[in-house]
C-alpha cells in the first residue's frame, strides 16, 4: 500500500525523482513508493491510479524544480496554469485526499513567490518546505526521512540480499550517479574510512591479531561514537570515526588508495576523460542512531567522495548493528551505484 508519492514535472525534475525513488524505495520498500515510471502500467489512467494511491492518505513529496511553474504551453501561457496539467492535478487530488504535502526544493531553487504560484495552489506556501540538493543529497535525504518518521512513516530494516535485479553494468550504473552527481560506497568492503592516529601517519594494513578484539577498558558497550575498524575480505584494515550528536550520528573516513579495489580503479578510468582525476575515494554521511531493544542500531544515508572532497562520486547506505557485547558492528552497505549489498564488519580494536 502506497505511503510516499514523488510528484515533479518531468522536463526537468526526472533524475532527482527516479534517484529520490530509489533511495525511499529501499529505505521504505517499493510497495511505499509510488512514482510514475514504476507504478503506472500500460492501459490504466495515470489520474485513475493516482488517486487510488492517494486514498491512502499518503506523504505527498513534490519536487520544485524551476520547470514546476515554469514551463510554458505550447499554445501559450504556463503549464501551471491550465487545468489539464498533470502536475496541477496531482497536487489538487492529493490536497482533496486529505494528503499531506511536501515542496521539495531542488539545487538552487527557492519557494516561489505567491503570486507566481496559482491560487488554488497557493496552500503550498503554508506547507514546510524542505531541501532536496545535490550536492548535499545525503543530509537531505536524512531529513526527510526525519520528516516522514513524524508523519508515521518508518523506514523497514533493509533485507540481507537485495530483491532488485541490476538493469546495467555496474560501470554504467556509476556513470550514471556521477552525472546526476550521485552513487555512493562502491563496494562497503571499501568503507574502511581510514583517519590517522598521528597528522601525518597512516597505518598500514596488516592481518587482524584477534578475531574478536576485547573492549577497550572503561568503555560503553552500549557507546558507538568514536574509533571502529572495518575488516575487509583481504583483511585490509581501514578506520571509520562515529561522532554522535543529540541521536544523530556521523561517519567519516580519511582517504584509502583507489588501487586496493578494482572497481574503483575502474570507475576512475571512465570518468577520467570527463576531466574528474581522482586516486583516493573517502565517505561522508549523517543519519539515525536508534536502539532496537537495547541494541544500538546505525542508519547512514553515505556518499563516497574524492579525497580532496570531489564529488559525490556514489551514494548509497549504511546500515549496523551493535553486537551484544559492543565489541562488533555488524550489517551491510548498499551501493546506489551497483545495486547491491555488501558485508561490513567493524571492531574497535583491530
Amino acid at each position: 500500500m502506497n505511503r510516499i508519492f514523488i510528484s515533479y514535472r518531468s522536463s526537468d525534475g526526472k533524475k532527482d525523482a527516479d534517484r529520490l525513488c530509489a533511495d525511499l524505495s529501499r529505505l521504505y520498500g517499493e510497495d511505499q513508493v509510488f512514482f510514475d515510471k514504476q507504478d503506472l502500467r500500460g492501459g490504466h489512467s495515470w489520474r485513475s491510479a493516482i488517486m487510488a494511491a492517494l486514498g491512502t492518505q499518503p506523504v505527498v513529496l513534490l519536487l520544485v524544480t524551476p520547470d514546476l511553474l515554469g514551463m510554458a504551453h505550447p499554445e501559450g501561457g504556463r503549464r501551471i496554469d491550465r487545468d489539464d496539467d498533470p502536475i496541477r492535478g496531482e497536487v489538487l487530488t492529493a490536497q482533496s485526499h486529505g494528503a499531506t504535502i511536501i515542496p521539495l526544493l531542488t539545487e538552487g531553487v527557492l519557494m516561489p513567490a505567491t503570486g507566481d504560484i496559482p491560487a488554488p495552489l497557493r496552500f503550498l506556501k503554508e506547507s514546510h518546505a524542505l531541501k532536496l540538493r545535490t550536492e548535499d543529497w545525503a543530509g537531505d535525504l536524512n531529513k526527510i526521512v526525519t520528516d516522514l518518521a513524524s508523519h508515521g512513516i518508518s523506514p523497514l530494516v533493509p533485507r540481507s540480499e537485495p530483491d532488485v535485479q541490476a538493469k546495467r553494468g555496474w560501470m554504467q550504473r556509476m556513470q550514471r550517479g556521477f552525472t546526476w552527481i550521485g552513487g555512493i560506497f562502491v563496494g562497503l568492503v571499501v568503507i574502511g574510512l581510514l583517519l590517522p592516529e598521528e597528522e601525518d601517519a597512516v597505518p598500514a594494513p596488516a592481518p587482524l591479531v584477534s578475531p574478536t578484539p576485547a573492549p577497550v577498558p572503561g568503555q560503553n558497550t552500549r557507546d558507538v561514537s568514536g574509533m571502529w575498524w572495518s575488516i575487509d575480505e583481504d583483511n585490509r584494515r581501514l578506520r571509520v570515526q562515529f561522532t554522535v550528536i543529540n541521536g544523530a550520528i556521523q561517519l567519516q573516513t580519511d582517504a584509502f588508495p583507489i588501487a586496493w579495489y578494482p572497481r574503483w580503479q575502474a570507475y576512475a578510468q571512465s570518468v577520467r576523460d570527463m576531466g574528474l582525476v581522482f586516486s583516493d575515494v573517502r565517505y561522508v554521511g549523517q543519519g539515525v542512531l536508534t536502539n532496537v531493544m537495547g541494541v544500538p542500531r546505525i542508519e547512514i544515508p553515505v556518499q563516497a567522495v574524492t579525497g580532496d572532497g570531489r564529488g559525490p562520486l556514489d551514494t548509497g547506505s549504511v546500515v549496523l548493528t551493535a553486537s551484544a557485547d559492543g565489541r562488533e558492528l555488524t550489517g551491510q552497505l548498499w551501493s546506489n551505484g551497483e545495486q547491491a549489498d555488501t558485508p561490513l564488519r567493524l571492531v574497535r580494536n583491530p
